[in-house]
């Protein structure tokens, strides 16, 4: 039945993210943390398949952060773009997107700390035009050494969403709790691992939810340059609903990442 399967999968992803978040805390050492002041992060990926089946796609991502004992504030862009081929050999664009964000952490060197986040993104997947949120909540380092750190963060946000479909119940909005599970460990000198989760239920309705996952290793070249793998991996309860061909979508990627 459609809702065991829903029930399955919840329990399937937790499990998940606690094997992973407890055996990235049992593996080696941790790269440090970033210093004081200024910093800026450029990534590029791709995915190519080829032969019988041909598809492409490419990301892009920038963050520019700063950090400080009373503050930290960052603010990133990604862009991903996608083709595939029909049984025709036709190409059509299957994937393209963007995601703006924005976020403030007061005290970020604390164990409990506060922070306010806004962002706004489109997906062609998620048969999304655009989606707004904003909020604020509470992170609390549980695990914090030289070699890694864990934390759990909980916030409480609005967000207004409009679809692709033109109707006039095309625009929805709602309140959301937002969990999130972050990891990071250094694995060896020139290996990293990083983890992240979101899991948002809507307040008065938890059978509608997102969960937005993202793995990364990276693997340090020299103090600037890191080759990434990372595994995405999305679901929407109700993209479906506005005419996505399904509620999941998910990428592995290779690519290239500079940090100045």
């Amino acid at each position: 039945m459609p809702h065991q399967r829903t029930r399955w999968t919840r329990a399937g992803r937790a499990r998940a993210i606690v094997c992973l978040t407890g055996g990235l805390l049992l593996t080696g050492p941790r790269a440090h943390a970033q210093g004081t002041g200024w910093h800026s992060v450029a990534e590029a990926n791709a995915s190519l398949l080829f032969g019988a089946s041909s598809q492409t796609l490419t990301s892009f991502a920038g963050t520019l952060s700063h950090n400080s004992a009373r503050f930290s504030a960052d603010a990133g862009f990604k862009f991903r773009y996608g083709e595939s081929e029909d049984a025709e050999r036709v190409k059509f664009v299957n994937a393209r997107g963007w995601e703006a964000t924005t976020s403030v952490d007061v005290l970020p060197k604390q164990r409990f700390s506060p922070f306010f986040f806004a962002s706004s993104e489109a997906s062609l997947e998620k048969r999304i035009q655009n989606r707004s949120a904003g909020g604020a909540g509470a992170k609390w380092v549980f695990a914090q050494t030289n070699t890694g750190n864990a934390s759990i963060s909980l916030a409480v946000l609005g967000e207004r969403t409009r679809s692709l479909a033109d109707s006039a119940a095309s625009t929805t909005g709602v309140a959301r709790y937002s969990w999130r599970v972050k990891v990071g460990q250094k694995v060896a000198d020139r290996v990293s691992l990083s983890h992240v989760t979101f899991y948002a239920p809507v307040v008065n309705a938890p059978g509608r939810y997102t969960i937005t996952s993202t793995s990364v290793g990276a693997f340090a070249l020299n103090k600037v340059m890191a080759l990434t793998l990372s595994f995405n991996d999305n679901f929407d309860s109700e993209a479906r609903a506005r005419g996505a061909p399904s509620n999941n979508d998910g990428s592995l990627l290779f690519g290239v990442r500079g940090t100045w």
